[in-house]
């Protein structure tokens, strides 16, 4: 009966633009898509407005869309002066006479080179919405002069360098938004969940700057259009390809090399295509036999595709995919002795998406997905030369596969109300495998698996209102039904933005959100082995509450922009392993798991340069994340392994004439918190030394801390011509200063000669030290 109310309620929904599309038959719009001049793509978040032809004071205006599509409704007959803005392209004005009838101009812009360059996008002084509340967008120019490793700069690692977002550590690529873990941030690759965005075991995300288009990122109380996750978006638009000619750029460094091609099929359609191939399995190999039987073998590869066919001037169809792989195993040298282990995860994604214009005032597009996710881990210990003769082996699989329908509507109903609703429908299928074995000539097989099918639907409203020329709302709500569970949730949501004056505003906001699918990481091991666990009658979905508010100030040039945040979050039905898990056969997972509450809450502070041969910015969060679980940490109150007290980030960019360019980032954060025992003990051990062994008493969950984290990255990129051919050297430093920062600390007893006795002493594992690499690239 719920299923049954729930699709009609979807049908209702939908049907609402299009009866009221013909109420507004009369009113005059004008409409069309913003463009790049040269490649043809179309420009997402172009600022477009109009004004009298005698009175320069703006009447009206909006921004594109995804699709680059935008609409003014409610136009009055008259002479106008239409005027279009996007960063790092020139200003296009042109006249206008507006009649009796619609008007469609598609606008192209031209991209120019300045030595000003912007580094987020956000809405202008007319502020023509309120796109900006809680949002980052990065310029791909700036993003190429940070810091990296061998001149390849990472997506990921400049969006930590944000006010409230942070990293887990130097290893792991992933976002711990406003206190959140990784797993609550929604990663879409050209609207495509992406599962495990990373590379490297972490260091490195699955993004390839180069095939990217747009970048932007929603820190929190996103609108009603995204949902599934608790913390963030990440919506990340690949390129569409260039309509001019074949065109594209190379680059190598010493990990990885990387190809991007696009160009013309033919006056209707385009292309892009980007591949990335890692080959330290390949130097080790070159470099000794030596090195190459000692090092574990590791490579990854991702290629990114698309195709943009424009099937007439209303209709547009995308086909798009992404394709990772990664793979790490042991030694040749450990292979042979009998030690086998290795971690195989990857991604793979297609979208076909279509873009259709019902008239100048309702913008659609719909989209037929598929995804394939897998995450397989094995360690295995083998006696003798005989592949039965296995004493210990641990496999484990976690695999995803997607196949999703949404479709999206955006209608222009006045010239004050833009009014946006769709659905979307998801059918998941979860493998979660496991096998451990202790002996297989013995025929000791412990083998458990779980697999599950869920339907996920969900539809939203929302209304982006100018309430008055200085005041904007957004307000929205999203309604889920998942199947597992017969779960009926609704998520409201709401933000405001008011102008004190052109270059001062205040904002805030607020939203509910539910997760349906939980990230579970075992302890017990060291091996990683995340497993994605839909919610059932057993595990209900998470939920967050979160409200925002702040005040945001540029001056009157747009040099500087001064931004103060506050936020407040709190989450329940969180989910962790029990400390009393037992991996045994036939103990079903739910059982294994322990729900709890969170709260995050915090400050920010962003001080940003935008224009300039010196831009960047430095960032400040002051900030709090507590968990309490009842079976964990004997019900206390704790801080999680995301929790920083404080954390500073500082960017910079400086363009040293027309050929060189420095960019430094330093970071300083709060140590991480961690387990350490308290006290030890001794316990019998009859294989031991003497019969017993040392034993400890962790009774504080996180309760101690790793010392604060600092470290400062240079980069230094030198343009030159090579044969007629744009190029570009980098050479990167990673830790400057060479700063020995904490990756882990654990005790160990050692011999003090002094006293002739065992002492306990706190060792500490560091990962990265000075390291120079450099990088070569070149456009064609």
């Amino acid at each position: 009966m719920t299923y049954k109310l729930f699709m009609w309620i979807i049908f209702l929904i939908l049907i609402m633009p299009c009866t009221s599309l013909y109420s507004q038959q009369s009113a005059i719009s004008i409409s069309g898509i913003i463009s790049d001049s040269l490649s043809g793509e179309t420009l997402i978040g172009a600022t477009i407005t109009i004004s009298k032809a005698n009175n320069p004071k703006i009447i009206s205006g909006t921004y594109s869309n995804k699709f680059g599509f935008f609409s003014i409704p409610s136009v009055k007959p008259g002479s106008y002066i239409i005027s279009c803005s996007s960063i790092g392209y020139s200003t296009k004005t042109i006249p206008i006479e507006i009649k009796k009838d619609n008007i469609r101009i598609d606008l192209s812009l031209m991209n120019r080179t300045s030595k000003t360059k912007e580094i987020t996008v956000t809405a202008q002084k007319e502020q023509a919405s309120i796109q900006s509340i809680n949002t980052i967008e990065l310029s791909k120019d700036f993003l190429k002069q940070m810091p990296s490793i061998g001149g390849e700069t990472d997506v990921f690692r400049v969006l930590q360098l944000m006010p409230g977002i942070k990293s887990a550590s130097e290893l792991s690529s992933g976002l711990y938004v406003r206190g959140g873990s990784p797993d609550q941030n929604l990663i879409l690759l050209d609207g495509v969940i992406v599962y495990n965005p990373s590379h490297l075991g972490g260091f490195l995300s699955t993004f390839n700057s180069d095939a990217l288009k747009d970048i932007r990122m929603i820190k929190g109380s996103f609108p009603a259009e995204y949902g599934g996750r608790l913390s963030s978006v990440l919506d990340l638009t690949m390129k569409e390809g260039t309509k001019e000619h074949i065109s594209g750029s190379a680059g190598i460094s010493m990990i990885s090399s990387r190809l991007t091609v696009e160009g013309p099929i033919n006056d209707e359609s385009t292309f892009m295509i980007s591949g990335r191939r890692m080959y330290f399995d390949v130097l080790t190999s070159l470099i000794s036999k030596e090195l190459s039987d000692n090092t574990p073998q590791y490579y990854f590869y991702d290629i990114n595709a698309k195709i943009n066919y424009k099937l007439g001037m209303n209709d547009r169809l995308f086909v798009s995919g992404y394709f990772g792989r990664d793979v790490l195993s042991e030694p040749k040298l450990a292979s042979k002795e009998g030690t086998t282990f290795g971690l195989d995860w990857g991604n793979s994604t297609l979208n076909a998406r279509w873009m259709h214009i019902f008239s100048p005032t309702l913008f659609t597009n719909f989209s037929a997905i598929y995804t394939d996710y897998h995450f397989s881990t094995l360690f295995g210990q083998r006696s003798g030369t005989d592949t039965n003769s296995t004493q210990f082996n641990f496999t484990s699989l976690s695999k995803i596969r997607d196949y999703t329908f949404r479709g999206e509507a955006q209608y222009f109903a006045y010239d004050n109300h833009t009014i946006k609703c769709g659905f979307e429908a998801i059918h998941h299928k979860f493998t979660a495998n496991a096998t451990d074995s202790i002996d297989i000539s013995q025929g000791d097989l412990l083998l458990r698996a779980n697999t599950q099918q869920a339907l996920e639907i969900a539809l939203y409203a929302q209304d982006e209102w100018k309430i008055q020329d200085n005041w904007m709302m957004n307000a929205g709500g999203r309604l889920y039904y998942f199947q597992n569970g017969n779960y009926l949730q609704f998520e409201p949501r709401i933000s405001t933005q008011y102008f004190v004056a052109d270059n001062l505003h205040i904002h805030a906001s607020y939203a509910r959100a539910h997760q349906f699918l939980h990230l579970i990481v075992r302890n017990d091991i060291s091996l990683p082995t995340d497993l994605w666990f839909p919610s059932t009658k057993q595990i209900k979905p998470s939920m967050a509450d979160q409200v925002t508010s702040g005040i945001e100030y540029r001056t009157d040039d747009k040099t500087w922009k001064f931004t103060i945040d506050g936020y407040y979050k709190e989450m329940s039905n969180l989910y962790e392993y029990k400390d009393t898990a037992s991996f045994t056969l036939g103990l079903p997972l739910e059982q294994q798991f322990t729900s709890g509450n969170g709260t995050s809450y915090g400050m920010e502070v962003f001080i940003n340069k935008q224009i300039g041969s010196l831009t960047g910015w430095i960032g400040y969060t002051l900030s709090w994340t507590n968990r309490t679980f009842a079976e964990l940490n004997r019900g206390r109150t704790f801080f999680p392994r995301y929790d920083r007290r404080h954390d500073i980030s500082v960017a910079l960019s400086w363009k040293l004439g027309s050929s060189w360019q420095l960019g430094a980032t330093w970071v300083f954060g709060t140590g991480q918190a961690y387990t350490m025992p308290t006290s030890k003990y001794v316990i019998p051990d009859f294989t031991g030394n003497n019969g017993i062994r040392t034993a400890y008493d962790f009774s504080e969950r996180n309760g101690y801390r790793l010392p604060s984290f600092h470290k400062l990255d240079l980069n230094f990129i030198h343009l030159f011509s090579w044969f007629g051919l744009p190029m570009q050297f980098s050479i990167n430093i990673y830790n400057a200063y060479n700063r020995l920062n904490p990756f882990a600390q654990y005790i160990t007893d050692e011999y003090d000669p002094a006293t002739n006795t065992n002492k306990s002493v706190v060792k500490q594992i560091t990962l990265f030290p000075f390291i120079p690499t450099f990088g070569l690239s070149a456009t064609f």
